[in-house]
């Protein structure tokens, strides 16, 4: 673990008025790249300057690396911005950037929130809730399951959009109020990247037929790779009826609303397709948001796009 202490200058939105005041911050991050100089060291993540980068350590790509931002006072943070991988001039293919991650507050509350793969700051809408400390937790990176060149994560820079909290019997001061322990963050929109109508639409599809276990489960995938989808599919159902859970999931509702689709690729008839955000279902007693994160290829039949593959399937059934 290595530590940061740092001074800097924000400007807050407060209640009544716009004014600067001085927010003192400790960073610390679980590792970071050793270099001569110190040159990827946390302090790099809120120096105003994205030609430099905190860099994660450790043997791993950066999964499961974090880092914290503890404040002197309680604070408001609204939005928190990330200029994701190194955005030196040159220096973006040369590191790991963040796919997912969480923002994790102290009372265990996790923001779940998805990135592009691009340069340039990406913001993520947070609860606004009152905090001393916020973790963000890496969960994925890109590239995903590269074992070659690109092998540290990267982080150029962090800003904090936060709001001054008003004193006890001020205009505006509310009641505390408990927070549901996982918030997903709207995953991102990147307009140069929009996915055809009818793919979204089968892509949602899938998600609600996956989980409820649907007769015609099959027929949203391509003629050739059908049969192989289609046992996959009835060995996962017949171990929910072992379980006892067949039926119950046959009543699943699932909400699609909270997903984002990101086209990869297109080349002719073929299409890769990122899906990222979350999902709600609602079964029995649960009614749970469900985070994704995968890769689609899609080929274009007679009868409209179909599935050809995706991720982690082998692991799902």
């Amino acid at each position: 673990m290595h530590i940061a202490r740092l001074l800097f200058l924000f400007i807050a939105i407060t209640l009544s008025a716009t004014s600067a005041f001085a927010l003192d911050v400790t960073v610390k991050v679980s590792s970071f790249k050793v270099d001569f100089g110190f040159e990827f060291a946390p302090e790099n993540l809120l120096d105003n300057d994205t030609d430099t980068a905190w860099v994660g350590g450790g043997v791993g790509p950066g999964s499961g690396q974090w880092i914290d931002l503890i404040f002197g006072f309680p604070v408001r943070v609204d939005r928190l911005g990330i200029f994701n991988g190194h955005q030196a001039d040159g220096r973006f293919e040369e590191f790991r950037r963040i796919r997912s991650g969480r923002i994790i507050y102290p009372d265990g509350t996790e923001v779940a929130f998805w990135l592009r793969d691009e340069a340039g700051e990406q913001v993520i809408d947070c609860p606004g809730k009152p905090a001393k400390s916020l973790r963000i937790v890496i969960d994925e990176v890109f590239p995903k399951g590269e074992l070659t060149a690109k092998v540290k994560v990267a982080v150029s820079e962090i800003k904090l959009y936060i709001t001054l909290m008003p004193q006890p019997g001020e205009i505006g001061a509310e009641k505390a109020q408990p927070a549901p322990t996982h918030i997903p963050a709207m995953p991102p929109v990147d307009p140069d990247k929009v996915v055809p109508d009818d793919i979204v639409s089968l892509l949602k599809l899938f998600y609600v037929k996956q989980t409820s276990l649907a007769d015609d489960y099959e027929t949203l995938f391509a003629e050739d790779v059908r049969d192989r989808h289609d046992f996959r599919f009835e060995v996962f159902k017949e171990v929910q009826r072992q379980r006892g859970t067949y039926r119950i999931l046959r009543t699943a509702l699932i909400d699609t609303s909270g997903l984002g689709f990101e086209l990869v690729q297109m080349a002719g008839d073929w299409a890769e397709v990122r899906v990222f955000g979350s999902y709600r279902v609602k079964v029995a007693d649960l009614d749970e948001n469900l985070e994704e994160d995968s890769m689609y290829i899609l080929s274009r039949e007679s009868d409209g796009w179909k599935i050809v593959e995706l991720d982690g399937q082998e692991e799902s059934f």
